[in-house]
């Protein structure tokens, strides 16, 4: 495998052993039949998109204390088409997986 940092994008190149021919290094492109993944300029925003997710809270409060007072003030109506959907949609999830 080959990782070239110098381009706007990084090569990775992997020939696997096969027939195919192999990448020699400092070649400019790789040769016909190998195997190459590239990635965009963008590749380096995931860790800061990581750790902007990860500074959301899990459990939004406010909404939970919304719906805490709709339900103390007997305003929460829910049908119970909508219960058994979102009974039948837990239900698709967990079978998925």
């Amino acid at each position: 495998m080959r990782i070239d940092l110098s381009t706007g994008t990084t090569q990775f190149s992997d020939s696997g052993g096969s027939d195919k021919a192999r990448v020699q290094p400092g070649a400019a492109t790789p040769e016909l039949g190998s195997d190459v993944a590239k990635l965009s300029a963008n590749y380096g925003r995931v860790p800061a998109l990581s750790a902007a997710v990860e500074q959301v809270p899990e459990i939004r409060q406010e909404k939970v204390a919304a719906l805490a007072q709709m339900v103390r003030g007997g305003t929460y109506n829910v049908s119970s088409e909508d219960t058994a959907e979102a009974l039948l949609s837990q239900v698709r999830l967990v079978s998925a997986a």
